[in-house]
């Protein structure tokens, strides 16, 4: 693979660690291909700033879906962000997945996809990935734990997503995945 870039950043904003544990795995894939890899954690005292950007850096957002739209702290983030026009960004965003037996179900994205990408779009950035990853859900007030052996297999599928994912858009390939559950997530608006 030979990718189009030189750099990869990626700033993460993550609770339970699925998002982190995302962002592990996409930085893993572009140090595997040469690239200087960064993950800068998103908190309270984090300033929406970057230094050089040029056109061989790609720009991550991958962040946990809070109430089926982005964390609100992660939205000022993104809205307080740098304007860099054509620079090019992704958006991953975790949410709660299950395994019904061997059907893996997705969890829903709501807004969390598509609210950050116009706010980006609006300041110039090229959106060349949107894609929401069904790591387990953490909401045991609904449903009960997950075995370790279900956590093993969502892990191992999700990984295997975030890997063809990093792989496409490192190459210059456009991943919109989030378009396919759009029917799903502008239900859960209404």
């Amino acid at each position: 693979m030979k990718s189009l870039y030189d750099r990869l950043i990626i700033y993460c904003f993550s609770g339970t660690g699925n998002a982190l544990r995302a962002s592990e795995w996409i930085v893993k894939n572009a140090q595997n291909e040469g690239l200087s890899a960064t993950i800068i954690r998103i908190n309270d005292e984090t300033k929406p700033a970057i230094e050089n950007i040029d056109g061989k850096t790609l720009i991550g957002f991958v962040y946990a879906t809070h109430g089926f739209n982005a964390p609100p702290l992660m939205l000022e983030f993104i809205s307080l962000f740098p304007s860099y026009p054509n620079a090019d960004v992704f958006l991953v965003n975790t949410r709660g997945g299950m395994k019904l037996y061997k059907i893996f179900t997705p969890g829903l994205s709501g807004a969390a996809q598509f609210l950050p990408a116009l706010i980006l779009r609006t300041k110039g950035y090229r959106i060349v990935g949107m894609q929401p990853l069904d790591l387990p859900s953490n909401w045991i007030s609904l449903h009960p734990g997950i075995r370790t052996s279900v956590v093993n297999s969502i892990h191992q599928r999700c990984r295997a997503i975030m890997e063809r994912f990093s792989q496409k858009i490192l190459t210059g390939k456009r991943v919109y995945t989030a378009f396919w559950s759009l029917p799903f997530d502008l239900s859960t608006m209404t």
